[in-house]
């Protein structure tokens, strides 16, 4: 058989194992006509590429998995349940209205609340502190941690093998040398490199150490999705940190990042999360009186902070993922873009919108409202940039802003909506962290951390360019070209 012969067999059983997975798609993808038809056109048009990419991140292999979080749920909210009954009369979580004041357009915003299980009820007096970058955020989770007295539950979905892991690791093992009981979760993926001998000096030490759906390949576990990208690291009961900020020496570096730091009720809820997720990954409840009602008095400030940079707010958490049937992040994000009144701000790296975000924020632009999103200029994943900038042509058109960071890579997570509500947490906004991810967001009602962070996103405007018509107008043709080729495959990420 001769060289053309063997190409066009191979090519033809290339088309036709992808032709064969076809109906694999239409009912993973039932429901998501724009996804079946991407991932259908990359099984047809990547011979044996495509296939492999549907196995790998396309299919979502959550079945048994939803089974086995729904069984650990079940399990953690009965024990979690005694514990909230334990502490008193007023619970660590609950169904209640989103905001305290009960207007039109706040009972219209708590209705996506009604029925869920991850919707934290909204606490008075919690003091947060914005964390800027990862010096700062580092040095502060650091602080805390020295300072622990009883645990530390440390959890981030990615964690690199280099100096700043090193230094996380080896001052988590002297605390458990301590006797401080440390727990530390990472994700399968994220935090695969340092998956294996990395951390057994803390596991030495007495810590305990647990993979979230680690990768195993010969145990049909080849899928990225199903991902905790959640942030969260809570000492004592008494002080927590969540946000977008990973563990490594490159978020050190040209990386513009935010977290926050968490005292008051609020930290009881990010215990609950990682009390469930530690459940669902080692089968070992931490759902005791121990863990839970330590946070502080009303009052006092978080530890090692300046007064001024210490705001008081109205919190509460909610932890969304694909194990829930109703996607929790996505119907907060959509719901408060339609109810703005005044502005919306976004900052996010990864901008991958669904039709229904891009019509809630393009509609909220028509009507009035101040709608600016911040992406970056150069962003960490290329192909995710450009699958972003496929989107500014109709939200330019629709009187969205659009800038563009420029000193470095943007990897900070924060949403401002008119001057009373602001979101900060792990969650993009894109169709993974709406869809395929764990995700943690903090939810704040306050005009003074409002304040903070509307003063904090113009001040990142002089370091942006803004993108305008005539922007778009002077793009090469090559580069609208691989935009619009990043378009046809975004529902794929």
């Amino acid at each position: 058989m001769n060289t053309p012969t063997v190409a066009l067999t191979l090519l033809a059983l290339g088309f036709l194992l992808g032709l064969f997975n076809v109906p694999s798609v239409l009912i993973e993808r039932k429901g998501r006509p724009t996804a079946a038809l991407a991932w259908m056109l990359a099984l047809l048009l990547l011979p044996y590429l495509g296939p492999l990419l549907w196995w790998s991140i396309g299919r979502l292999h959550l079945r048994r998995r939803r089974r086995r979080r729904h069984r650990a749920k079940a399990a953690m909210i009965s024990r979690l349940t005694d514990v909230r009954r334990d502490l008193g009369p007023n619970p660590v979580s609950g169904k209640h209205a989103l905001f305290s004041r009960a207007t039109a357009r706040d009972q219209a915003r708590a209705l996506v609340f009604a029925e869920s299980e991850r919707v934290f009820r909204s606490r008075a007096s919690n003091h947060v502190r914005l964390l800027v970058d990862a010096t700062a955020a580092y040095d502060a989770m650091e602080r805390a941690i020295r300072a622990a007295e009883h645990h530390v539950h440390f959890q981030f979905y990615i964690y690199q093998v280099d100096a700043t892991g090193r230094r996380f690791r080896d001052l988590l093992a002297e605390r458990a040398r301590a006797g401080i009981r440390v727990r530390v979760l990472v994700d399968g993926v994220g935090g695969a490199s340092a998956a294996g001998e990395f951390f057994d000096p803390l596991r030495a030490a007495g810590a305990f150490v647990s993979t979230f759906l680690p990768l195993r390949f010969l145990r049909r576990r080849l899928s990225i999705n199903f991902r905790n990208h959640r942030k969260i690291l809570v000492v004592d009961g008494r002080v927590a940190f969540t946000g977008g900020l990973n563990i490594g020496d490159e978020y050190m570096g040209a990386w513009h990042d935010l977290a926050l730091q968490l005292e008051g009720p609020v930290v009881d809820q990010l215990q609950e999360v990682f009390a469930e997720d530690w459940y669902f990954a080692e089968g070992f409840s931490i759902a005791t009186r121990r863990y839970f009602g330590r946070f502080d008095e009303v009052g006092k400030l978080p530890m090692g902070s300046d007064p001024r940079e210490t705001l008081e707010a109205r919190c509460r958490i909610i932890a969304s993922g694909p194990d829930a049937a109703t996607n929790l992040m996505f119907q907060v994000f959509f719901l408060a873009c339609t109810t703005a009144t005044e502005r919306i701000y976004i900052v996010t790296p990864y901008f991958i919108p669904d039709q229904a975000m891009m019509v809630a924020l393009c509609s909220a632009a028509e009507r009035g409202v101040d709608v600016r999103l911040m992406l970056p200029r150069t962003a960490d994943v290329p192909f995710a940039s450009l699958a972003s900038r496929s989107y500014y042509d109709g939200l330019i058109a629709s009187g969205v802003r659009v800038f563009e960071y420029e000193p470095g890579i943007l990897h900070a997570k924060a949403l401002i909506f008119d001057r009373d509500w602001a979101v900060c947490g792990s969650a993009n906004v894109d169709i993974r962290s709406f869809r395929l991810n764990f995700e943690a967001g903090c939810f704040m009602e306050g005009e003074a951390v409002n304040a903070r962070l509307t003063a904090l996103f113009e001040a990142n405007l002089e370091r942006c360019r803004e993108v305008d018509r005539a922007a778009l107008a002077n793009r090469s043709w090559g580069a609208v070209l691989k935009e619009a080729a990043a378009h046809l495959f975004s529902p794929l990420l």
